[in-house]
């Protein structure tokens, strides 16, 4: 292969994989190092590409022979740090990464992946870097989002925010920095907006995992504690039973059942007008949800079964719930047992 046909070919390499088409891409690298397997360029454009369809162990093997046919690369340097610290081991993503530094100490990207490295063991130590890619960069977005990132995690959460909208200014359409508000707006409480954020995130990325799993992570969290809240008000009504009359107790009992349903119904609602469609997919799908909603239902079939309707004597009620003195406890056990089951669950989901 002549020297014009190979750069033709890696030209055409680059685009296809800055088209999202890593396959393609590979193809014809295939070609050029068939005729030149030492071409640094054409190794670290195959270790892009298997980075891209998560071949990890192929892309850190392709990485190190790009690095190891151009050492004074700080590129091949840069894309073997950002497999291993895709891979998980951090120690050997930051050796490569400030390798890469040493080499070009001015090229912002080697800044940005030095904090990007080290934010997940010592935030304290990226900062420095985070900031200086701001300054060598401050007009690409993602030095932005991952400044905010990094003082968010030393507790700078309006910091963070105001990051995260400088990069929206520059990239009204970054996926990362809308998923990032809108995890500041769930910390604060405001769900709807959270939820709202998710999913436009999720618009301007569809293939965004973070995003979809955050979206259903809030929800899964509204029905939970829907769930505490539901328990806690059951069991007041019940250890109460001994303090009012039959009457009484129907009344507290349908306005606890009243406001079980009202809490759900608000839930529902706002999360159908945040995220559409996507909000039933989750309460029908999620196991976690799911769960949720079965305890829910519990604590619910209690309040109306044994306040209102009264299917139990009030004699036997009060004897079994009422008073701290009683065994009052047991629906109080009934309800942790079962926030501990779905927290079980979760845990479960996460491991694998």
């Amino acid at each position: 292969m002549t020297g014009p046909d190979t750069r033709d070919e890696l030209i055409r390499a680059s685009t296809l994989l800055d088209l999202g088409r890593p396959g393609e891409a590979r193809t014809r690298l295939g070609v050029v190092l068939a005729a030149d397997p030492g071409n640094a360029f054409a190794l670290r454009l195959l270790a892009r590409c298997h980075h891209a369809t998560g071949e990890m162990g192929q892309a850190i093997e392709t990485a190190k022979a790009a690095v190891a046919a151009d050492p004074g690369s700080e590129h091949g340097h840069r894309i073997l740090a950002n497999a291993y610290n895709a891979a998980g081991d951090r120690p050997a993503a930051t050796a490569e990464a400030r390798e890469a530094l040493r080499l070009a100490p001015e090229e912002w990207r080697c800044h940005w992946l030095l904090a990007e490295c080290l934010r997940h063991s010592d935030p304290h130590a990226a900062l420095p870097p985070a900031q200086r890619a701001r300054e060598l960069a401050p007009n690409e977005a993602d030095v932005h989002v991952l400044y905010g990132v990094v003082v968010k995690q030393l507790g700078r959460s309006e910091e963070a925010r105001a990051a995260y909208l400088h990069a929206l200014s520059i990239n009204p359409n970054l996926a990362t920095a809308h998923n990032n508000i809108a995890v500041l707006d769930r910390a604060n409480g405001s769900w709807a907006r959270a939820l709202a954020g998710f999913r436009t995130s999720l618009r301007h990325n569809p293939q965004q995992k973070l995003a979809r799993e955050n979206l259903a992570n809030t929800i899964v969290l509204l029905l939970r504690r829907l769930c505490g809240a539901a328990y806690a008000a059951t069991f007041l009504v019940l250890v109460v039973s001994d303090l009012t009359s039959a009457a009484q107790l129907r009344v507290l009992g349908a306005a606890v059942a009243l406001a079980m349903l009202g809490g759900l119904a608000w839930i529902m609602f706002i999360a159908r007008r945040s995220v559409g469609t996507f909000a039933s997919t989750v309460v029908r799908t999620d196991r976690r949800a799911v769960t949720a909603l079965i305890v829910f239902g519990g604590a619910f079939v209690v309040t109306v079964a044994l306040a209102v309707v009264q299917v139990v004597p009030l004699r036997l009620v009060r004897s079994t719930f009422g008073g701290i003195g009683h065994n009052g406890h047991l629906l109080t056990a009934i309800g942790v047992g079962s926030i501990i089951a779905a927290r079980g669950t979760t845990r479960k989901r996460k491991k694998k």
